[in-house]
């Protein structure tokens, strides 16, 4: 990632999308650690990012074992919406054929966290808390949980640091309730341009288990954006890839995309993108 290629409306929230945020960058405290008044404005102000717009985007993933072959990038849809107190988003994927093998709904604000999710076209069901990470298709990593980013709005989430991830971050450590997984998710949250770029998730014991990470931004017209990220299992040491190959960041999207009965079917695509 190139510090140098980011620009001031560039935020990164809830849902691995950009967003033009009012904000303008504070470079005065460097690497000083935030008091607990500071980190706790920092942390609320990163929660109360919005979507100037609807967005929607069209991307790839590709999954990476440690030893062997690539797989076959599988493709994919997001949908995206600010709505008061709260971010909404929908994804698909599709298998070679063109068949549904997942899609999803979530909603993040910072009173709840939900999760809706069809398989093959089956009439949506709600995951509670503790329901394990679903992959979006068979042989991936990435699973709703990483996309909608549930931890960032945990009640519990206490200021650990500030440092240099790549660039200077402030560091926070988010605890999930009694018995769910991930345990705690460790993530940096670049300290001048509010971006989400790396989180690191353990279990019970403290151990890592996952790492997801923002690898490049690209510019769209005048936007630049997330254009890709990585999750890596740490068990396996398999990565998969996302990256986001077309863009529509002023669409105009029908209500009823972000209804759960809805996610048996296809939901409607604005007709313009911009590749990346």
């Amino acid at each position: 990632m190139k510090p140098g290629l980011l620009s001031l409306t560039v935020r990164w929230v809830a849902c691995l999308v950009a967003l033009g945020a009012s904000a303008q960058p504070d470079t005065s405290s460097g690497f000083r650690k935030l008091t607990e008044e500071e980190s706790s404005q920092f942390l609320g102000g990163f929660r109360n990012s919005r979507l100037n717009a609807d967005l929607c985007l069209r991307f790839e993933i590709t999954h990476k074992p440690r030893r062997g072959e690539a797989s076959a990038p599988v493709p994919g849809t997001l949908w995206a919406r600010s709505i008061a107190g709260g971010q909404l988003l929908r994804g698909e994927l599709k298998d070679a054929q063109g068949r549904p093998t997942l899609a999803f709904i979530s909603f993040k604000s910072a009173k709840e966290r939900r999760v809706w999710v069809s398989v093959k076209g089956a009439p949506a069901k709600e995951l509670d808390d503790r329901s394990p990470l679903v992959p979006l298709a068979d042989g991936l990593l990435i699973s709703p949980f990483d996309l909608q980013m549930p931890f960032t709005h945990w009640p519990k989430a206490s200021y650990v640091t500030t440092e240099r991830r790549r660039r200077p971050v402030n560091v926070y450590e988010a605890a999930n309730l009694a018995g769910g997984e991930p345990a705690k998710v460790n993530f940096a949250i670049d300290s001048v341009y509010g971006i989400l770029i790396q989180a690191i998730c353990l279990d019970a014991q403290g151990e890592p288990t996952r790492l997801m990470q923002v690898e490049e931004f690209s510019k769209v017209g005048e936007q630049w954006m997330l254009a890709e990220c990585s999750v890596r299992d740490e068990a396996s040491r398999d990565t998969d890839l996302l990256r986001i190959t077309e863009a529509a960041l002023d669409a105009k999207l029908a209500p009823e995309t972000f209804e759960p009965a809805t996610l048996n079917h296809a939901a409607a695509q604005p007709t313009h993108f911009e590749k990346l």
